[in-house]
C-alpha cells in the first residue's frame, strides 16, 4: 500500500491480524463441525476447556454471565454437551454445595487431536524467537486484546 494511504505503516500488521482471526475462525470451524456440535456449544466447550486448563472452576451461572445468556439457556447448553458425552458435572473443590462444570477425557482428547498439531507447530514457532522477543509479542497481543475488549483506547488510555 502506498505510504500516503498508510502515513503511520499499520496497514501490514492490521491485515495480518485479519488474517490471523480468519485462520482463527478456520480452524474454529473445522474443530467445531469434526465435534458435531453447533458453534455456540463449541465456544463453551471451549472457554470452559481454557477456564480448566488454567485451573479454574466453571459454573452454570459463570457460562451464562461470560456469554450473555439467561442461566436458563447455559443450562440447555450444558446439557446438550453433557448428552454428547463432552462436558460432566463434578463436585466443586472447595464447596460441597456446588458442582463445577469439565471437559470430559474424551473431549480433551478429541479436541488435542484435532488442534494439537497446530499447538505443536506454533511452540516450534515460537522457540525460534529470543525471550525479549516473546515477552514483547505477548505485551503487544495483551495490548490488542484489551483494544478489543473495549478496555484500552487506541493511543494508551483506560476507558
Amino acid at each position: 500500500m502506498p505510504r500516503s494511504h498508510d502515513p503511520d505503516g499499520s496497514a501490514p500488521v492490521l491485515a495480518a491480524l485479519d488474517r490471523l482471526e480468519d485462520a482463527g475462525q478456520a480452524l474454529d470451524l473445522r474443530t467445531r463441525d469434526s465435534l458435531g456440535v453447533n458453534t455456540i456449544d463449541y465456544a463453551v466447550l471451549r472457554w470452559v476447556e481454557r477456564v480448566h486448563r488454567r485451573g479454574g472452576t466453571t459454573r452454570v451461572g459463570d457460562i451464562a454471565q461470560h456469554f450473555g445468556v439467561s442461566s436458563g439457556s447455559a443450562t440447555e447448553i450444558v446439557h446438550r454437551l453433557t448428552r454428547a458425552g463432552l462436558l460432566q458435572r463434578a463436585p466443586h473443590p472447595t464447596d460441597a454445595r456446588v458442582r463445577r462444570l469439565e471437559p470430559t477425557a474424551e473431549a480433551l482428547e478429541r479436541m488435542s487431536v484435532l488442534v494439537g498439531g497446530t499447538r505443536a507447530e506454533l511452540d516450534s514457532l515460537l522457540a525460534t524467537v529470543t525471550d525479549a522477543e516473546r515477552e514483547r509479542m505477548a505485551e503487544l497481543l495483551s495490548a490488542v486484546t484489551a483494544i478489543l475488549e473495549g478496555r484500552k483506547r487506541p493511543g494508551g488510555g483506560d476507558r
